[in-house]
């Protein structure tokens, strides 16, 4: 190619179209990037955001039941799948995952990220990475950062203290960067006082943790072309008159300097090479059945079995009775991340006749036939239900966050359930022999209301396009839940400090600080259920801890049994208190699959990068005494141990 003019090279620092860059006029290969966090949400035109429609493809569990299989195997494989869905539909990058952190539970976009913990986030995120850019996609993670609300997202500065910034909302993107991903987006938000787009600062963060790769806007986040490429940040999407107007202006007055011009686009430059390079080498490794299959293996991990008292599993000849509207309708969330899928939705109850069950379905809600809306508003027969589920000897009943609860756009307004649904939980179970609820949703849920008068819950979450299947088999036994609650359902919404921190059109002020989920709940405050926590058919218990240090890792060893008769996945948990710390967090984990009767040894290595704390503008390793302990979830110390350490700075 021949060499490029100062006009060229601002040319490619604004996209092409929506969903592409700028090949000047063939010059350059022409990639393309696709919406797809949970599944490939690839416009039918380039030239919109999806008006003119989207093609169909495998409808996965959203990121939040991702993480609570806390199996990143899963997660690199989920990447896979995804990038074989990208091929099919020549699409060179995907813009996902996304990493922010559940700072708030009421947080639109919740579903779409995986935890509020920092290290669970970075993990699942670069596991994800990895398993796309292994299919010769590129992927992009997003929204760097602290984008941890829908409110006044484009003007709302989140006001953040270094410490907490780097400890809590860097941590994670920089682990991520691990992969070498794609691309970086940008959030909408400014933080302290500073859009993120134009944040040249935190972008220079991003090259010191080594990222190569090429930072972008969020789709409209650019305010003014300038700031934003002056700021490092490489690519403003989408195309449009306004921003076209200031990169001219930017190319006939050279408003930018040449040389971080060039910079910039040599970056762009090198993924449009290297995307068309991937297209030589791309191959799909799985078949459509396959990439569905996947998606089930995911729901029935992570899943989480909340309470269980002694009636799960259901004997398959007992007759069961289903009703609520996720029994019949496909629970997702909204915004960018919605996925349209082509597979068939199955029904709970047919799901649950297909695998061997005996069952059958009355309609208590108007969800079939009217807005989804309707179902916050009235249960038509509830009563009717109630009497019915007298004759069954189990009854169960699936509520959750319609369709439009929870979205990108919006937060929600409660992490209630619908007073009509509360109530028909309390009615039904005042009449069922045995009561089991199944919670779809996308993230917490206050269950505070009627827990008590339920015999099981199964958080089911919004577990994609096979998430009956799933929950079915779980409801029969033949999957063992083994999924763990990757963020904390606390009593009520009042309770999480975040929620009471100041925050108006202008400013969030992050004043709770660390005090973030789990962290701030230790210490014997009183929540649903603690990040981690996740029941099982199987017992677990937990021996002989020992802990060695060493130059770059901290070895934990442990041995785990099974003490039932029945085969099951222990996911045990490592939890660190440096020696300044306020708060316990958590720093490994594994999934061990165990026989009934089976004991294993455990090992855990702890990398030191994920220990380090953030002072004085540097990551340390702080001198002194750490403890340590492991359980199956932030409040259970089965076993404790300490270990000492020198000062050094990272």
């Amino acid at each position: 190619m021949e060499e490029l003019t100062y006009a060229d090279r601002v040319r490619l620092l604004l996209s092409g179209s929506y969903w592409g860059n700028n090949d000047l006029d063939g010059r350059v290969y022409s990639f393309s990037v696709s919406d797809g966090p949970l599944g490939l949400r690839t416009a039918r035109s380039k030239d919109d955001g999806g008006a003119a429609g989207v093609y169909p493809s495998v409808a996965y569990p959203c990121s939040a039941l991702l993480s609570s299989t806390f199996d990143l195997g899963l997660a690199e494989e989920m990447g896979r799948c995804l990038a074989d869905d990208a091929i099919e539909k020549g699409v060179d990058i995907l813009l996902g995952p996304g990493l922010n952190l559940k700072r708030l539970p009421i947080a639109g976009r919740n579903f779409e990220y995986f935890s509020e913990d920092p290290l669970l986030s970075g993990l699942f995120a670069k596991h994800y990475v990895i398993g796309v850019q292994a299919g010769h996609v590129g992927a992009a993670i997003k929204h760097y950062c602290a984008n941890n609300l829908e409110y006044c997202r484009h003007f709302a500065s989140s006001e953040i203290d270094d410490k907490t910034l780097h400890e809590l909302y860097l941590r994670g993107f920089f682990i991520a960067l691990e992969a070498h991903p794609a691309m970086v987006m940008t959030s909408y938000n400014l933080v302290n006082g500073v859009r993120m787009s134009e944040n040249g600062a935190l972008i220079k963060e991003l090259r010191q943790q080594g990222f190569e790769g090429v930072v972008v806007t969020d789709w409209e986040a650019c305010k003014d072309a300038k700031k934003t490429i002056e700021s490092g940040t490489d690519m403003i999407f989408p195309f449009n008159p306004e921003r076209k107007k200031e990169i001219e202006d930017i190319a006939a007055f050279s408003l930018v300097p040449e040389g971080l011009v060039k910079e910039n686009s040599d970056r762009v430059l090198s993924l449009a090479r290297a995307c068309e390079s991937n297209k030589s080498l791309q191959k799909v490794a799985y078949s459509k059945e396959k990439r569905s299959e996947v998606a089930l293996q995911i729901a029935e991990e992570g899943m989480v079995l909340l309470k269980n008292d002694g009636v799960l599993p259901l004997d398959p000849k007992g007759k069961v009775l289903f009703t609520g509207s996720p029994c019949r309708d496909y629970y997702r969330g909204e915004g960018s991340s919605r996925v349209e899928t082509a597979r068939p939705f199955l029904s709970l109850d047919e799901a649950y006749a297909k695998f061997g069950g005996t069952g059958d379905y009355l309609r208590s809600t108007y969800f079939e036939l009217m807005s989804p809306w309707m179902n916050r508003l009235s249960c038509p027969n509830a009563s009717e239900v109630a009497k019915s589920s007298e004759g069954y000897e189990a009854t169960v009943i699936a509520v959750g966050d319609e369709p439009g609860v929870e979205s990108e756009f919006y937060d929600r307004e409660s992490i209630k359930l619908s007073s009509c649904q509360e109530q028909m939980i309390l009615d039904v179970a005042r009449h069922a022999k045995k009561t089991v609820v199944l919670v779809y949703a996308g993230s917490a849920i206050d269950m505070s209301g009627w827990i008590d008068a339920v015999d099981a819950v199964l958080f089911v979450g919004f577990a994609g396009e096979r998430a009956n299947e799933a929950a079915a088999r779980i409801l029969l036994g033949q999957v063992n839940p083994s999924g763990h609650l990757s963020e904390t359902f606390p009593l009520k919404l009042s309770d999480v400090p975040a929620y009471q921190s100041p925050r108006d059109s202008f400013a969030i002020r992050y004043a709770e600080k660390e005090m973030v989920g789990y962290r701030y709940f230790q210490g014997g405050r009183r929540v649903l259920f603690p990040f981690g926590y996740g029941l099982s058919y199987s017992e677990f218990s937990y021996a002989d801890l020992t802990i060695q240090s060493r130059i770059d890792a901290v070895q934990v060893a442990f041995r785990i049994a099974n003490i039932s008769g029945v085969k099951g996945v222990a996911v045990p948990q490592v939890y660190v208190l440096s020696p300044k710390g306020e708060a316990y967090e958590l720093k490994g984990f594994a999934r061990v699959e165990l026989e009934g009767g089976e004991e294993k040894a455990v090992g855990i290595a702890i990398p030191w990068r994920y220990l380090t704390a953030y002072r004085d503008g540097a990551w340390m390793k702080e001198a002194g005494t750490y403890r340590l302990y492991v359980g199956s979830h932030v409040d259970d110390m089965a076993l404790t141990g300490n270990f000492e350490e020198g000062e050094q700075t990272w």
